[in-house]
């Protein structure tokens, strides 16, 4: 009996035998080349950069005073972290948006006049001339600059000059990188462009003083610095140690420096 059956499924069998012999070649789909003929392409290998590779020039910043500036950029980080930001952080949830958004426009408003100045000393009259009638119609029309009607006119956009940026125009260099306590990024010339920003918006400030008769200023020249810092941290959207990169530093020393040889150079 089991002859016969053997007998029976034995054609069968060689039948399959055959047609597996003649059907198509089974491909290893887990090859992503297999079944592919040559095709002769060929690519340039990349390396990573060497340590002084031509590569790494657009990165470079002068930095010799990288150690001190690290532990001033920590300081720093932990002043906004415990100060700065709890400071803000009240400050726009107990103030409404729309005295916000007063305060702001106030303290630009005031910011005008050092903008306009200079422009002048760079020689660019139709910014110097831009930035003042801004200062005007805000004062005047804006009620002291509380709302930012000048904005309204397209053709007198928000103009930005600092007395670095002057210096950097007549060609003096920025100098070392230098982290400045509190204020950050900077570098000797915008440090010491900062200071002639102090001393041109004391000087307005005490013309305003001035011209509304009021003798003791010292109260309110306190009240201003406090404000401004609240006001400027309440709308940096930057955050100490939020890159997630361990290279925070290098990437802030990096983009803080070709951002100001931009505005140099617009």
């Amino acid at each position: 009996m089991s002859l016969r059956v053997f007998s029976l499924f034995l054609p069968a069998v060689l039948v399959l035998t055959i047609m597996s012999g003649c059907g198509p070649k089974v491909v290893d789909v887990t090859d992503p080349q297999a079944g592919l003929e040559p095709t002769g392409f060929q690519t340039q290998v990349h390396h990573w950069p060497e340590e002084n590779s031509n590569s790494w020039v657009f990165l470079e910043v002068d930095d010799p005073w990288e150690p001190m500036n690290r532990n001033l950029y920590e300081i720093n980080a932990t002043l906004d972290k415990y100060v700065m930001l709890p400071a803000a952080t009240l400050y726009k949830v107990f103030i409404p948006s729309v005295v916000r958004s007063g305060v702001k426009n106030f303290i630009a408003n005031l910011n005008e006049m050092p903008v306009a100045f200079n422009s002048v000393l760079q020689g660019r009259m139709e910014k110097a001339a831009i930035s003042f009638s801004r200062f005007l119609i805000n004062s005047t029309f804006g009620l002291l600059g509380v709302r930012d009607l000048a904005s309204r006119n397209k053709k007198l956009p928000r103009q930005s000059e600092d007395f670095g940026q002057t210096l950097g125009y007549w060609g003096i260099g920025s100098g070392p990188y230098f982290v400045m306590p509190i204020l950050g990024p900077s570098n000797v010339r915008d440090a010491a462009g900062f200071g002639g920003d102090i001393l041109i918006l004391y000087a307005e400030m005490t013309m305003i003083y001035q011209a509304t008769g009021i003798e003791n200023n010292r109260p309110l020249d306190m009240t201003d610095l406090i404000i401004r810092g609240i006001n400027l941290r309440a709308n940096t959207a930057f955050s100490y140690h939020s890159t997630g990169s361990p290279f925070e530093y290098e990437m802030v020393r990096f983009i803080y420096t070709k951002k100001r040889e931009l505005d140099i150079q617009r």
